[in-house]
């Protein structure tokens, strides 16, 4: 489940506290005060771990290990990108390992909304990302530099040395994340977004992909949501909540709030809902960040006219999986560009390439495919 999108925000837990409004410009070559190591006074934290997280502890296993891989090295890479389909708990992961891993980052823990796949706005510039982190470490409106150049030496200079976390959340690509990364051995960029970052990678990063949990995990979350003791005196219905949802964490927390809203409705009534429903969004509208068709209209709104048309067309196609070959029968394209156009797709994880050239679609884009607005 991804967290609400907000205005760049930096905050350092444990050493900081949050950003406020962005600095006065200064005339190029102005002298610029670098603040001591000793931590700004404050304390504002991360944003709230996950109520209900569960499971992903093959996940959070790996977090730690890499984590403990980097720790005091130079050689081995300090970012790590987790990356899958909207609503799938990219952000709910990385913010509640950031908590667990809180004594291994004991001078702060910072995180930034860079609003990559926000359907409300632009993604954060660099520039306002990095004077929102800046301002976290404890750079005042007065000591800020002007450009990105300067931005990011001040940024670096102020993480050399120190033992920091840094989650950069909803990143929109590898050119936006390059300036907010920590060079400084013993830090860590947690990368959340739903692009493929494939330069990112190429530089050393990590990569981590999420699928939709396991059912054993999506019903010990449904049960965490909404107790335990309605998905066990109604399993037959919790199991068909899981298939109707696609075990997507976004989806199942959009039936949740519903649920634990009206305990006086069984959940074999919420299971029908979903049953009349199928192949629409409308029970999966949970409201604020609860709300499946704004997270997938968040990708989709990113893509080239082409491939959204493409994606359009993909609830016409029968089969189980998709090729080019059959992507070039729906668009009337030659294979080449029909290839060109599912990369585009996979690149945002609208569509998940399961073997070289084969692609499938979760059951829950494909509902949003048959009613996505035209582009």
């Amino acid at each position: 489940m991804d967290l609400a999108r907000e205005t760049p925000v930096a905050r350092v837990a444990g050493s900081g506290v949050a950003a406020a409004p962005r600095g006065d410009d200064r005339a190029p070559g102005a002298a610029l005060a670098v603040p001591e190591r000793t931590a700004p006074t404050g304390h504002t934290g991360l944003p709230p771990d996950i109520h209900g997280f569960t499971g992903r502890k093959a996940e959070l296993g790996w977090l730690t290990a890499t984590r403990d891989a980097v720790d005091g090295t130079v050689a081995t890479p300090a970012a790590v990108w987790i990356g899958g389909m909207a609503g799938v708990g990219k952000t709910a992961l990385a913010v509640h390992w950031a908590h667990r891993a809180a004594g291994r980052f004991p001078d702060g823990r910072l995180y930034v909304a860079l609003r990559g796949s926000d359907p409300a706005g632009p993604a954060a510039e660099p520039e306002e990302a990095l004077r929102a982190l800046l301002t976290a470490l404890g750079v005042s409106a007065a000591r800020m530099p002007t450009g990105a150049a300067a931005l990011t030496g001040l940024y670096r200079t102020l993480l050399a040395a120190r033992r920091v976390l840094v989650v950069l959340d909803d990143a929109a690509g590898t050119e936006q994340l390059r300036p907010l990364l920590p060079a400084a051995p013993g830090c860590l960029a947690l990368v959340t977004s739903r692009h493929a970052l494939p330069g990112l990678i190429a530089s050393g990063a990590r990569p981590l992909r999420l699928e939709p949990p396991p059912a054993e995990d999506a019903r010990e979350m449904l049960a965490r949501l909404i107790g335990a003791d309605r998905t066990a005196a109604e399993p037959v219905a919790v199991d068909e909540i899981l298939l109707r949802s696609g075990r997507l964490p976004l989806a199942l927390t959009a039936v949740a709030l519903r649920a634990a809203a009206h305990r006086e409705i069984p959940l074999t009534d919420t299971a029908a809902y979903l049953r009349e429903t199928e192949g629409t969004l409308d029970a999966f509208a949970g409201g604020g960040t609860a709300d499946v068709r704004a997270a997938f209209l968040g990708s989709y709104r990113l893509l080239s006219p082409q491939a959204a048309r493409l994606f359009r067309l993909l609830p016409r196609h029968a089969g189980p999986d998709l090729t080019p070959a059959s992507a070039a029968a729906l668009t009337g394209l030659p294979v080449r560009g029909a290839r060109r156009l599912l990369a585009e797709l996979a690149e945002t994880h609208l569509i998940t390439e399961h073997t070289p050239g084969r692609y499938t679609l979760h059951r829950l884009l494909r509902a949003f495919a048959a009613e996505a607005p035209r582009r």
